[in-house]
């Protein structure tokens, strides 16, 4: 009983940013455990991002009539269509794991009735998106890794090795930036319950304003304005010239600058809000309302 005693008092007393990353790594091992233990799960992993690939690439190939477009130089700065659309693509599976896997991260536990033990745990209550983040973060990080490898290899598409670090760093800068959308959606889930249309809603207009599969000079100009709003957009931007042109990617210092800021500011509000509407949602002791 003292042993179990002595174990109970550490865990209570625990603090610190090593204790808290050791809990979100702990989280993230959980919910790899429950997906592989659904071989759908992982069939749908390996093949859903190359059904969304496909139809563009077709469609691509119909209207430029091969793959290289001069008309496609004057909007994007490039012939490479294949390749353009082909990085875009694959971030935006990475941007979709972390939106969708991480904005409903606390709903899943409340339908499987976990939410109010974790939120008893001694962890900090954002621990708990955190350590879904870093899961999704591994989850579409492979997603990423696997959709430009087969593109590579099956459709054409060329990568510059020398940005895949700076590539790297990209990423780990957006997702400071999604952080703070994700932990929005979150309040927005833990108070309206079914607030799966609103994650649905907020990350399609994103991807819709973002340079996915288009450049944005082809929006109208009202969503160009809300476009350069959005931290996506200088993610993907970015993540593709540094691996489309290597370090000499064209326009990446006032890129870097824009996605530095927006990051402060939707982080900033982001944990803000989070902060707030946890406390409401506990004092309202709603967390197991369905």
């Amino acid at each position: 009983m003292s042993e179990n005693s002595e174990i109970f008092q550490r865990m209570i007393h625990r603090k610190g940013v090593w204790a808290e990353l050791r809990a979100a790594n702990a989280l993230a091992i959980k919910q790899w455990k429950v997906e592989l233990s659904y071989p759908l799960s992982v069939l749908w992993f390996i093949l859903m991002p190359f059904l969304w690939f496909i139809p563009m690439l077709f469609a691509g190939s119909a209207v430029a009539g091969g793959a290289q477009s001069e008309a496609f130089f004057d909007l994007a700065g490039t012939t490479d269509w294949i390749s353009y659309v082909a990085i875009g693509m694959a971030f935006s599976g990475l941007t979709m794991s972390l939106f969708w896997g991480t904005g409903l991260a606390l709903r899943r536990e409340q339908n499987v009735g976990t939410l109010e033990t974790l939120m008893t745990t001694p962890v900090s209550r954002s621990t708990l998106v955190w350590g879904s983040m870093l899961h999704n973060l591994q989850h579409g990080g492979l997603g990423v890794i696997m959709q430009l490898v087969v593109s590579t290899l099956l459709f054409g598409v060329t990568l510059n090795a020398w940005g895949i670090l700076p590539a790297l760093l990209v990423i780990a800068l957006a997702i400071i930036g999604f952080q703070g959308v994700v932990l929005t959606l979150v309040c927005i889930v833990l108070i309206a319950k079914q607030g799966w249309m609103i994650v649905e809603f907020v990350s399609s207009s994103l991807m819709l304003v973002a340079p996915i599969s288009y450049p944005i000079i082809v929006l109208p100009s009202v969503l160009q304005s809300l476009s350069v709003a959005s931290p996506l957009t200088w993610s993907v931007d970015l993540f593709r010239s540094f691996l489309m042109y290597g370090f000499n990617a064209p326009g990446v210092s006032f890129a870097l600058v824009m996605l530095v800021v927006l990051d402060v500011i939707y982080f900033t509000f982001g944990l803000l809000l989070f902060r707030a509407t946890e406390a409401y949602v506990r004092k309202k002791g709603a967390l197991s309302q369905f």
